[in-house]
């Protein structure tokens, strides 16, 4: 509960900077649904929600490690946008240079998610695949899959399912075994509860 409490109370803090917009979109909610203008409600509302995950993003990004193993952030590249009412939010961050290269990504809030969701989740679903490149996988307590692409760099792809949201790992020159490592040390419950 006292965790709940400061997730909520972070969030507030972060949002202040969004306080003008959020606030200029809940009146011209509760404007419009007043006046019997639903779509402009409901569009007021979507607003307000993409607003409240850009500011929750930019906290999930605060969680991102400063490095990966050796590899340093390229400062750059380093972003939250997106749209919630279609693609979803998406926070990246990515690391090492030419030869060796990691991205980290969280996608919030994307209608896509239901399809991986469901495929992790269900055997049978997981089973039909039959890709021998893909395969579900544990990384602390979350289920993941794990997929080793077709190219000649040697490139690894992990992606886990947190309910509303998608956290991947995708890393090139690399095994199995040092991207599972690497993800074991992300602080994926906190970002999870950050994300809920």
């Amino acid at each position: 509960m006292k965790k709940t409490y400061s997730i909520l109370l972070a969030l507030l803090l972060t949002s202040l900077t969004y306080a003008q917009d959020f606030k200029k979109n809940i009146a011209t909610a509760q404007n419009s649904y007043s006046s019997g203008k639903l779509q402009d409600a409901h569009f007021a509302l979507l607003q307000m929600m993409q607003d409240l995950d850009i500011t929750i993003g930019k906290e999930v990004l605060k969680l991102f490690p400063t490095s990966l193993d050796t590899l340093t952030p390229v400062p750059k590249e380093e972003n939250v946008s997106g749209s919630s009412q279609f693609t979803g939010v998406t926070i990246e961050k990515n690391y090492g240079h030419v030869s060796k290269k990691a991205a980290l990504n969280v996608v919030i809030n994307s209608p896509l998610l239901n399809t991986l969701n469901a495929y992790i989740n269900a055997p049978l679903m997981a089973g039909f695949g039959g890709d021998p490149n893909t395969k579900i996988v544990k990384v602390g307590n979350y289920k993941a899959r794990l997929n080793k692409e077709d190219d000649e760099q040697n490139t690894y792809r992990l992606e886990i399912p947190l309910s509303n949201a998608l956290l991947s790992l995708k890393i090139n020159n690399s095994s199995e075994a040092e991207l599972i490592s690497l993800a074991s040390q992300l602080p994926i419950g906190k970002m999870a509860s950050l994300i809920q």
